[in-house]
């Protein structure tokens, strides 16, 4: 079967049964450090003896595992339970299904192979009576290591085509299995290569913060051995896990890590860095090793991104189409079905991934499109007609700030390249009239204080607006910049008047803005498209360095025709302490660019733009998607700006993680990543990042934040479906109101109405 099926596999084994370790708990024992644990009790067996103690053997044992091109090895271990000296029948349980399989009555364990780790193995005496004061357990320790190692290509895969890139990535297939000669020379003593020149990583970048469930990447490096190349070698290490790839690479100066051990490894890892090492060889002589650390986020990316990708192979028109990706698909699909036979393009999308707008060839023309029903369209906005309340339609909802349950929008007002002459005001989906008309509903602090607000956005929670503040007549406090500025408005439409006070729905007929303040200005400089953080404290920005030179009546926050930026980011204090993310942008620590150059890329740092933050927490990190029009390694290398020319173009979607609560000052950032499964030879943007609408009671599911209600749980069939609330504190991802509703003693927090893992200190 192909890459992803194998991927797939391994993925789900590892999702199903950590699911399971969520929801269904299991097998934690009574020793708090899970060594030799004894439960007093009174407990007769056989003789009569009275038992106070029971005592689980082997103690901590270590359980190794070899996979050699594919094929498992590890010696199967049995756990017995003993009280007073002797044997003792007892049940056995495992908390970590995907470490391996433990017989029940026997407690024979077996590693899978799967990942590495330690799990818990609980023995429960069988032999109690109620009379007897209950069962006496006991737990101990199970160490799974795995030592792996991979000649050529893996045997059943076949490789995942060109559209979302070779892999999923782009650049070469595995390479061909190497002679034994050539792989004692790549382990045998190496020549430690004098600079980067003579051989230095490109892609990925150090330090790199991955999620689980992400398409292994693409590593690419620069040689001055390049065209003598024959082979290469790839070493991942991490605690309790080893992986040794052996490729032949003629030339060659990028390779796919294999998918698998990269699954082993992320799934795996117990929060030390992930190293990865590199040698090439020419046949006698062998360089190396460069080394990177990467950083392991121990959850999963959830929700989608939708995107503008132009000259993709979904567009009917050869021009440009909206497209939908998961984080770890092997490759994007159409947004709306049918919208492939014209260009359709400048979209935005409610944040609970129920609505979506989208604008056709004719740049004045939307439609809204149910993301629940198969994308049907809600409604028609065309240019050159009227809204029930007379406001043209023309552009009505493009760049708008959409409020997160899609129900109405703040309108972006000029100054874009496509634009809507109307001032900025909010418009209701159902018909494209203004919310105030013939609804009862009023709204104060807006029209009066704010004329053009330009790329607007709501925050997850509902209760603030962020804006380029171009013009209107301020509150006498904070005036308009004329787009030289950052600012937010709090918003008050009765939010929490139902759903317990966790929902966004609007509760009154009053929509109230106020508290207008300036969150960051440069006279210097235009900012845009602002993207909260999932817990509404941060603002991610789009900095302009340089405005476009295309021609357009409005390119001050574009992203083409030469336009530069960097992303910044700012909290929402008294007292704004706005920064560039450097990490981010592509700088280190003493602010020295980090990524490649040639030519058309002098300085890649200034050449990422709109910003969209995922409003679920992951893994301990908050994750922005954005556009830069860096090089993509080796693979993507040409004019930052050029055309689509059917070969790979630098135009594309990069990941970051970002801290949650960041310590003020600090740039709260990291290296980012190439979102996999973009196709490589379109130029592809403003990805906007939504959850996945959600699923009602019954519905499968794998964690709390896909079910409407919040919880994901064991049905009576044993599958994990949407629930209510059961009672007891919610597992990562579930639903929450405030941090004490979450499990782990403070090691989960409550942001945006889920439960989502702590930043690592």
């Amino acid at each position: 079967m192909a890459r992803r099926a194998v991927s797939i596999a391994v993925t789900a084994v590892v999702f199903g049964l950590s699911a399971c370790l969520f929801h269904c708990g299991g097998g934690g024992g009574d020793s708090a450090d899970g060594g030799d644990a004894t439960v007093d009790g009174s407990n007769l067996f056989g003789d009569g003896m009275s038992v106070t103690s029971l005592t689980i053997n082997p103690q901590n044992p270590t359980v190794a595992v070899t996979v050699a091109d594919g094929v498992v090895s590890t010696n199967p271990i049995t756990f017995t339970a003993t009280a007073a000296g002797g044997a003792v029948p007892a049940s056995f349980t495992l908390d970590r299904g995907e470490l391996g399989t433990l017989g029940a009555s026997t407690g024979v364990f077996t590693a899978s192979g799967n990942v590495p780790g330690v799990g818990t193995v609980t023995a429960i005496d069988t032999a109690a009576s109620a009379s007897d004061g209950g069962a006496l357990s006991a737990s101990t320790n199970v160490t799974v290591t795995i030592s792996m190692s991979q000649n050529g290509k893996p045997a059943g895969d076949a490789g995942t085509g060109t559209l979302g890139g070779n892999n999923g990535v782009g650049g070469n297939d595995y390479g061909s299995a190497i002679d034994q000669s050539t792989k004692a020379i790549l382990d045998g003593p190496a020549t430690i290569p004098a600079n980067a020149s003579e051989l230095g990583f490109l892609y990925p970048y150090d330090q790199t913060v991955w999620p689980q469930g992400i398409l292994a990447p693409l590593v690419q490096w620069q040689s001055t051995h390049a065209s003598a190349t024959t082979a290469v070698k790839i070493h991942l290490a991490e605690k309790g896990f080893t992986f040794d790839g052996y490729y032949a690479a003629p030339g060659w100066t990028n390779q796919p890590v294999d998918e698998s051990a990269w699954s082993k490894a992320l799934y795996g890892n117990q929060g030390d860095p992930l190293e990865v090492d590199l040698w090439i060889t020419d046949g006698k002589t062998s360089w190396g090793p460069i080394t990177e650390h990467w950083v392991v986020a121990r959850g999963v990316l959830q929700g989608t991104v939708y995107y503008n990708s132009y000259n993709s192979q979904f567009s009917g028109s050869g021009n440009g189409a909206v497209l939908a990706i998961k984080p770890g698909a092997i490759a994007p699909s159409l947004a709306i079905p049918g919208s492939n036979t014209d260009c359709h393009v400048c979209h935005e999308v409610s944040a609970n991934g129920g609505s979506l707008f989208m604008m056709d060839h004719t740049y004045t023309t939307e439609g809204s499109y149910d993301l629940t029903a198969n994308g049907t369209q809600i409604q028609s906005y065309a240019g050159g007609t009227t809204a029930p309340d007379g406001t043209a339609n023309d552009a009505k909802f493009v760049w708008s700030g959409v409020y997160p349950d899609g129900t109405f929008a703040m309108t972006s007002s000029t100054h874009t390249v496509v634009y809507t002459t109307l001032n900025s005001d909010l418009y209701r989906r159902s018909d494209g009239a203004a919310v105030t008309y013939q609804s009862g509903i009023t709204e104060t602090g807006w029209s009066n204080v704010v004329t053009q607000a330009v790329t607007p956005s709501f925050s997850p929670d509902g209760r603030h607006l962020a804006f380029n503040f171009w013009s209107g007549a301020g509150d006498g406090t904070t005036v308009a910049r004329g787009g030289h500025s950052l600012d937010v408005i709090d918003f008050n439409c009765g939010q929490g008047s139902v759903d317990g006070g966790s929902a966004v729905q609007c509760g009154g007929n009053a929509y109230a803005f106020s508290n207008l303040r300036e969150l960051y200005y440069d006279p210097n400089r235009y900012m845009g498209w602002p993207g909260f953080t999932p817990d509404s404290k941060g603002i991610i920005f789009h900095d302009a360095v340089k405005s476009g030179s295309g021609g357009w009546p409005d390119d001050q926050i574009s992203t083409w025709t030469g336009a530069e930026a960097e992303l910044w980011y700012t909290d929402l204090g008294s007292t704004p302490q706005p920064l560039r993310m450097n990490s981010l942008n592509g700088r280190d620590a003493s602010n020295t660019s980090y990524l490649p150059t040639n030519a058309s890329h002098p300085d890649d740092t200034i050449l990422n733009y709109e910003p969209t933050t995922n409003p679920i927490a992951s893994g301990g990190y908050f994750w922005v998607v954005f556009t830069s029009r860096r090089m993509y390694g080796n693979v993507a290398t040409g004019d930052p700006w050029s055309g689509y020319t059917g070969a790979p173009i630098p135009k594309k979607l990069w990941v970051a993680a970002i801290d949650i609560n960041p310590t003020p000052g600090k740039d709260p950032s990291h290296p980012a990543f190439y979102l996999p499964g973009q196709e490589i030879n379109a130029g592809n943007s403003r990805g906007f990042w939504v959850v996945d609408p959600c699923k009602a009671n019954g519905n499968s599911c794998v964690t709390g934040d896909e079910c409407c209600n919040g919880f994901c749980r064991q049905g009576d069939g044993g599958a994990l479906v949407c629930s209510s609330n059961p009672g007891g504190c919610s597992q990562q991802y579930e639903a929450c109101t405030t941090d004490a509703d979450c499990c782990g003693a403070g090691t989960l927090t409550c942001v945006n109405g889920h439960c989502a893992q702590k930043s690592p200190n």
